[in-house]
């Protein structure tokens, strides 16, 4: 585990400087607005006594129209008290960022939610399909529900994978950067943050000597996510020929765009020549490969794939850039021309045993009726029966995700959660903190990693099964932000991240009940507060 945590390289950080005029344009149009709606509350007070019955009869109409959406109980808690605290500017709170809604754009241009989230490959029709999950079936029976139930959802398993596991960014990005220096037909890249720095300086120019031979080079970022660290005509400036480059959602400082606005892309893959594919939870940052010292070692994780599941890496990034080009290109893309047959695929590594793979995405635009990454979650925590270890940069429950950890640990299930020791978000470390409690009083175990900040988010359970990708256990990464990730069963990948949190659990602190429970008034004030309005966060 040394050999991870040695930053005796890293530097300390430049301070980035932040695209100040943009986030000050941005910043005085959106206070503005709040402005000129607050003063037309104000002006009211005219009417005081009409204003006020209208609405405390408003209030209650949408207070029960929020309870009974079809949404997430804690999202339902915090705009009924929204709606009820502040009268009048509650509602057009909610009217602007709680409704439930999504860009027209959405229903054209990304195929979400249809019949099949990922479009049948050639080779693997409705029948291989069915095959391949008797065939998981048959060798893992504690994981025929969870296929079965991804399958039905769109997701397709595809046995026989060549699955690479990696414990940080440090390993994954040279290997990333070799299978693009050897591309031949195209490489997509898609991150959350896409940050100047010594990592993008090598990626770029290794993108634009691709993009020269005339590879398909596309690159999409979210503009959001980006927002601090990137000039707002960045994708202008980058592209070329054959180096396209992309924001997703681009941020607009207008209120009534607020609610779209704040679905984000967090989804992170790298998709080359069809044959190969990576994701995890690393950015395009110098801190995600330990090139700088940010909050001490940052440990993330991360997959390479191998074989017929990178087709459905590849149509989850091109779900995703279509939707980002929407407004450049009327007509659709034929999706099947980056297909590549399995007999192209380059051989898996010798001595590794293959794994099955089940590549899956998620989103709020979705029309599918479940949410594939927290029913995932829920299913494997449920169908556990030795142990079942969690690793998350954040975490901030729902009832049901909380109720499904106590009862696995009631059962008898060694169930372990690792957290950072050193927080980058410092709003979102004392929330995380608050969940302990429960949690600790059923019997789980809870982990903060030492050396520095995990960004890692990985589930281990019985030998069997893994799951590693860009989810978060927060209620972004479940119900605002799209998301992917790799479920897989057997081979040596799965024995690979068991190992990994085993030497990352050797390095880390425990946290115990008497610690919890000692926690200075003050404090728990600012956990009770945070903790009502930590759907947003």
């Amino acid at each position: 585990m040394s050999r991870k945590t040695d930053n005796s390289k890293a530097k300390k950080p430049k301070k980035k400087k932040p695209n100040i005029f943009r986030i000050t344009i941005a910043a005085a149009l959106f206070f503005l607005q709040a402005g000129l709606l607050l003063s037309a509350i104000i002006l009211m007070d005219y009417f005081a006594l009409i204003v006020y019955v209208i609405l405390d009869i408003l209030a209650a109409i949408f207070t029960i129209s929020i309870v009974y959406t079809e949404r997430n109980a804690s999202f339902k808690l915090l705009w009924v008290v929204v709606v009820l605290v502040i009268p009048g500017l509650g509602i057009i709170l909610y009217l602007f960022w709680g409704l439930p809604r999504s860009p027209r754009a959405v229903s054209k241009s990304m195929p979400l939610g249809s019949d099949l989230a990922i479009p049948e490959a050639p080779s693997c029709t409705a029948e291989k399909r069915d095959e391949n999950v008797a065939e998981l079936s048959r060798e893992f029976p504690q994981q025929e529900q969870i296929a079965r139930y991804l399958e039905r959802s769109g997701y397709p398993v595809y046995p026989g994978q060549d699955v690479k596991y990696y414990g940080v960014g440090d390993e994954l990005f040279p290997d990333m950067m070799e299978e693009i220096r050897n591309a031949k037909k195209f490489v997509f890249i898609e991150t959350f943050i896409l940050s100047e720095g010594q990592l993008w300086d090598e990626l770029y120019e290794l993108l634009c000597q691709k993009a020269e031979e005339g590879v398909d080079v596309r690159l999409l970022y979210d503009d959001f996510g980006s927002i601090f660290a990137l000039p707002w005509n960045f994708g202008k400036l980058k592209s070329r020929q054959n180096l396209q480059v992309a924001e997703f959602n681009r941020f607009i400082a207008v209120i009534s765009r607020i609610n779209v606005g704040n679905h984000r892309n967090h989804q992170k893959l790298c998709v080359v020549d069809g044959t190969v594919a990576f994701t995890g939870g690393v950015n395009i940052a110098d801190e995600y490969a330990n090139l700088v010292d940010a909050y001490g070692h940052w440990k993330d994780s991360g997959l390479r794939l191998r074989g017929d599941s990178v087709w459905s890496m590849t149509v989850m990034f091109l779900q995703m850039w279509t939707y980002a080009n929407s407004r450049k290109r009327k007509e659709k893309e034929d999706f099947s021309k980056f297909y590549v047959p399995q007999e192209e695929a380059p051989a898996p590594e010798t001595g590794r045993e293959p794994s099955y793979a089940l590549p899956i995405s998620d989103g709020p635009y979705g029309k599918v009726p479940n949410r594939p990454a927290e029913y995932l979650y829920l299913q494997m925590i449920n169908r556990a029966r030795k142990y079942i270890y969690i690793s998350t940069p954040y975490l901030i429950l729902d009832n049901e995700m909380s109720t499904a950890l106590c009862m696995a640990a009631f059962s008898g299930v060694d169930v372990r959660l690792v957290t950072p020791g050193i927080p980058d978000k410092k709003y979102v470390y004392p929330v995380t903190r608050y969940y302990y409690g429960r949690l600790l009083k059923a019997g789980v175990r809870v982990f903060e990693y030492t050396p520095g900040f995990i960004h890692a988010k990985n589930i281990v359970s019985d030998d069997e099964t893994a799951l590693v990708g860009t989810i978060n256990i927060d209620f972004r990464s479940f119900y605002l932000h799209f998301e992917d990730a790799v479920w897989t069963c057997g081979g040596d990948a799965v024995a690979d991240i068991k190992k990994d949190f085993d030497e990352t659990i050797e390095v880390s602190r425990e946290i115990t009940l008497e610690e919890w429970n000692s926690r200075p008034w003050w404090y728990r004030v600012i956990q009770a507060l945070l903790r009502v309005i930590s759907p947003l966060f």
